[in-house]
């Protein structure tokens, strides 16, 4: 068994959302040009002026929040502002752009989301206000939509560029054994395999980073007790001690026991799941770092499935990492979604 010693190499809804994002189906490209920009980067189109005053107050609160169970401060997002003058063809190909107006001579503030307006794959959101107040109040009301429309904007970016070169092999057995399909890049490999166990594995693209997905499954008993949270985070630390050892003899990966995971329900491509987020540790040595685990259940073999996603970089941010295994999970595909479709 591969131990986790570093190899060193030099729901909230949007009302007026037109869009529903899913996991990894084809998804038909439009004619445009290939979005760009930073991961995680927003470009924030609004007058000087307001973005010194309440209203870029406003804005940052929003989408510079922290992300959760960081032990080192990261945003959820690196914003870019530029007056409305400014916004010419450049800046239109954009990954994620948040465009601000306020007008005093409006009776009441309107919002629009537009994907793929300039470019491939892109979120464009349009506010208008007419004043500071009423933006303050639209954006604390729609804050979790907004950003949960850029954040999937983001996992379809991380999946267009796994399918580019994908680990054919690794997704063969995670098919074969779990009967799911997920988009595995190349550069992960099958570090362990267990019974209803996989732990994919990336190492060695640079010093000190290393970065997993566990897959696991269970069967089915009764939502009240798979679905607890007591009961989620017991089953992750059970699931990491029997298969993810540390490099050290009787070393192994927990959860940091003075935390208390972060738990929330969410649409998991249109299922229900809980997500936990925390820190992990390991035990008998001195690595650690976050994860992000989801818990959720395919009733047609009636199997609870558990997707977890970790991250150690301690030299580096670690946002962007925990993103790309967020967008590994939500690559995933039934089988019973794949029939539908076929029908």
């Amino acid at each position: 068994m591969k131990s986790l010693h570093i190899v060193r190499f030099p729901l909230f809804f949007f009302l007026f959302s037109l869009f529903t994002f899913s996991g990894c189906g084809t998804v038909e490209r439009p004619a445009r040009p290939s979005a760009t920009g930073k991961a995680g980067e927003m470009l924030v189109v609004m007058d000087k002026y307001l973005w010194d005053g309440m209203a870029g107050d406003v804005v940052r609160n929003a989408f510079q929040q922290l992300e959760p169970m960081f032990l080192q401060p990261e945003p959820m997002f690196d914003l870019v502002q530029i007056n409305h003058d400014n916004f010419v063809t450049l800046f239109e190909t954009h990954r994620h752009i948040f465009m601000v107006e306020i007008d005093p001579a409006l009776q009441r503030a309107t919002m629009e989301t537009t994907r793929d307006v300039w470019s491939y794959p892109q979120m464009v959101i349009r506010v208008k206000a007419p004043n500071d107040s009423i933006l303050q109040r639209l954006m604390e009301r729609n804050q979790e939509a907004f950003t949960g429309h850029y954040l999937a904007m983001e996992r379809e970016r991380n999946v267009n560029a796994y399918r580019r070169m994908l680990n054919q092999a690794a997704i063969r057995q995670v098919q074969e054994q779990f009967g799911i399909t997920m988009a595995v890049p190349e550069g992960y490999f099958v570090a362990t395999a267990g019974d209803q166990f996989i732990w994919l594995r990336r190492t060695g693209t640079r010093d000190d980073l290393d970065m997993g997905v566990l897959i696991a499954t269970l069967p089915y008993r009764d939502p009240a007790v798979d679905f607890n949270h007591k009961t989620i985070a017991a089953r992750r630390d059970s699931l990491t001690k029997k298969y993810i050892p540390g490099q050290f003899e009787g070393s192994y990966m927990t959860t940091y026991p003075e935390l208390t995971p972060e738990f929330r329900e969410i649409s998991f491509n249109g299922r229900y799941a809980i997500e936990a987020r925390s820190l992990w540790r390991v035990e008998g040595d001195f690595m650690g770092g976050p994860f992000v685990n989801y818990t959720t259940v395919d009733e047609s073999t009636n199997r609870l499935f558990i997707f977890d996603g970790f991250v150690y970089a301690p030299k580096f941010d670690k946002r962007d990492y925990l993103r790309q295994l967020m967008a590994m999970i939500y690559s995933v595909e039934f089988p019973e979604k794949e029939e539908r479709a076929d029908e």
